[in-house]
């Protein structure tokens, strides 16, 4: 009797481990899944791109940053935030070997960034003003804006998701 309890116990016990055991991988499954999701990337260049970007509608859900009834107390923090995202940025490019493919010094990008509350890039759109910059260059650069926007972040936080757009310019080699 006592070896048909011990075995029950036995029993209960390994089958409660193993599932708390699964539910633990399950989480640490979708945290992985969440930190790798690909973060939108819409190349203006792109057709389907702009169908898919125009569907989102985000601008109905991310309120521009530098909306006045927004945040005029923290104008010049916002802007260094900015500032300091585009410059990570344009590092990220450098150190991965990114070549615009153009004879020009520098490419301008007016892009618009989706950010959650905790300041993480969601989705990314951009228009690439330097018509000579070839599509596979512009679809390469945005594979890394993407790359880049899984681990990096804005540094302005807001109780809720929000949008930046402007107009960058970046070095060419």
């Amino acid at each position: 009797m006592k070896s048909k309890l011990l075995c029950s116990v036995f029993l209960v016990a390994s089958l409660m481990i193993g599932i708390i055991s699964c539910k633990e991988v399950e989480k640490g499954k979708s945290k992985t899944l969440a930190a790798t999701a690909k973060v939108g990337t819409y190349n203006f260049d792109n057709k389907e791109e702009v169908s898919e970007y125009n569907r989102l509608d985000l601008d109905k859900t991310h309120p521009n940053l530098l909306n006045p009834n927004l945040s005029k107390d923290d104008y010049q923090e916002i802007i260094e935030s900015w500032k300091s995202l585009h410059q990570e940025i344009g590092s990220y490019l450098a150190k991965n070997d990114f070549d615009w493919g153009v004879e020009d010094t520098s490419v301008t990008i007016v892009h618009k960034i989706y950010f959650t509350p905790e300041g993480e890039i969601k989705n990314y759109f951009f228009n690439i003003l330097n018509e000579e910059v070839p599509m596979e260059k512009k679809e390469k650069f945005g594979e890394l804006v993407s790359n880049f926007s899984a681990n990096n972040r804005i540094s302005i936080q807001r109780d809720q998701s929000f949008a930046q757009c402007g107009k960058t310019r970046y070095l060419n080699k």
